[in-house]
């Protein structure tokens, strides 16, 4: 099955909202429609109908609309299942604006009725009657009076025997677990022959909410950042500060908030606290980059990594941060501007594959932090496992392995190249790191990754094990273009 077929309205005229709907459920299901119908990224179709309703004046509705609309977008195969289940016929025969607010009616009546925000109160009136009625006033106001009596009945019955149908799923039947794990067949087989019952796991645990939000500590901020001032002071704000643990080791570079992020807002915008999630952190720990050295991103955007190196090259050292397409390296620049990095990276517009080690210079790191499927991070994008496809992944695989064999060519003799991928996919990780050129050998991983460590030069975070997302990383040292190579660098 089909869970979230690309269907395309043919009126594209602004929408009105129900005089009877609140705010909040209209958002979602203004975001829904846009990510299924007009292939729009959830988070990007969330911040403009935020914009577009003011949803900003009010914090719990905002939160509200948002728990809503990337938890239907996250769960749409079960959700489909449930329907196409109780209305007893084929969803692509269900009319696309029902089937948006039958999604959104149902995912309150499973997921999201007990549903809490941070300080313990209930997120919207998600009651099984507000669910209901809210949907048939939708349906009524932007379909008509001929989808309400379909829209009742099945939110009626599935506040009766929808848990009943997902509880009837077999998790030993490969379309059954996909279905339980609302993820595309194919990455469910995927995970499963490359890593096991280690791998469906890690698509379990993307489904789960995230505790807190991760930063790390800029030391090139503006604002000298004291952690036990600064707990004491975001407490009284509703904010709990926390050094974050991975595996069995404090990630002392990184914090982890837990609560509100508006109260650290002023550390954010000053380039203090940049967000940035634990796994990510791990890549420029595994490069080691040392002050003074000239360093590679070969795929730079959004900027977190280029900016975390460049503040460990600092003043005396240069990064140079590669990015294909002209608005994604604008956010580069924004961040090394808002981190007080600028003076340290130099961002280049292209194709990474394209550079002449003749014209730019070798370098003494590099990192390739690849284009992936991105399957180690589908908790904070939610419709990413609808946008892939395994034909994608297969073209990904070759842009991978051509991109760190041009790695190769750019790194000193003696230099270090990291490859990295947020994918939990083996054909991406392990795969591509056995095929690296032969001019990288493993080179061993710093002491700081040993506990993450798969073999002596490659590791791996799991969400369900390490509670971030799921990387991979792999080292190398470039040997056999200098007599000196593989001595230090």
């Amino acid at each position: 099955m089909t869970p979230i077929p690309s269907q395309r309205t043919r009126n594209q005229r602004r929408l009105k909202r129900p005089t009877k709907v609140t705010r909040a459920r209209w958002a979602a299901w203004l975001v829904v429609r846009r990510t299924f119908e007009e292939d729009a990224w959830t988070d990007r179709a969330f911040t403009g109908v935020v914009e577009q309703l003011g949803l900003d004046d009010d914090p719990r509705e905002r939160a509200f609309a948002q728990r809503l609309a990337f938890g239907v977008v996250q769960q749409a195969k079960r959700l489909d299942h449930v329907i196409a289940t109780l209305g007893k016929r084929p969803l692509r025969k269900v009319e696309p604006a029902v089937l948006h607010t039958l999604r959104i009616g149902v995912y309150e009546l499973l997921e999201l009725q007990q549903a809490t925000d941070e300080d313990g109160r209930r997120l919207g009136s998600s009651s099984a009657h507000a669910a209901v009625d809210q949907a048939v006033e939708l349906v009524r106001g932007v379909v008509g009076e001929r989808a309400v009596a379909f829209t009742n009945a099945i939110l009626r019955r599935a506040q009766v025997d929808g848990a009943g149908i997902l509880d009837a799923l077999d998790p030993r039947d490969p379309a059954d677990l996909a279905v339980q794990l609302s993820m595309p067949d194919w990455l469910v087989a995927r995970a499963r022959d490359g890593h096991g019952e280690t791998g469906i796991a890690a698509l379990a645990a993307q489904n789960e909410p995230t505790p807190g939000t991760s930063f790390r500590v800029n030391p090139l901020g503006r604002t000298a950042f004291d952690r036990a001032a600064h707990a004491e002071e975001f407490l009284e704000a509703g904010v709990e500060l926390a050094t974050p643990l991975l595996g069995r080791q404090a990630a002392t570079h990184a914090l982890e908030a837990i609560g509100p992020t508006a109260p650290l807002a002023r550390l954010i915008d000053d380039g203090t606290l940049v967000p940035q999630s634990l796994a990510s952190q791990l890549v420029a720990t595994a490069l080691d980059p040392q002050p003074g050295e000239r360093v590679l991103d070969m795929c730079a955007a959004p900027g977190g990594k280029a900016t975390h190196l460049a503040a460990l090259v600092g003043a005396d050292g240069d990064v140079v941060a590669v990015e294909l397409h002209e608005h994604r390296a604008d956010s580069v620049r924004a961040l090394a501007e808002r981190t007080n990095t600028s003076d340290i990276i130099t961002v280049r517009v292209g194709d990474a594959t394209e550079l002449d080690p003749a014209e730019v210079g070798q370098f003494d790191r590099v990192l390739l932090d690849a284009p992936c499927s991105g399957t180690g991070v589908l908790a904070a994008r939610p419709d990413a496992r609808w946008k892939r496809t395994e034909e994608g992944v297969d073209e990904l695989v070759t842009l991978q392995r051509a991109l760190l064999e041009h790695a190769a060519a750019l790194a000193k003799p003696g230099g270090i190249v990291v490859y990295s991928t947020c994918s939990i996919l083996r054909e991406e990780d392990e795969a591509v790191a056995e095929a690296a050129p032969a001019s990288l050998v493993p080179d061993p991983l710093p002491e700081a990754l040993a506990h993450l460590a798969t073999s002596p030069h490659t590791a791996r975070t799991w969400p369900q094990q390490h509670q971030t997302e799921g990387f991979f990383i792999a080292r190398f040292r470039k040997v056999g273009d200098d007599p000196a190579a593989g001595g230090s660098a």
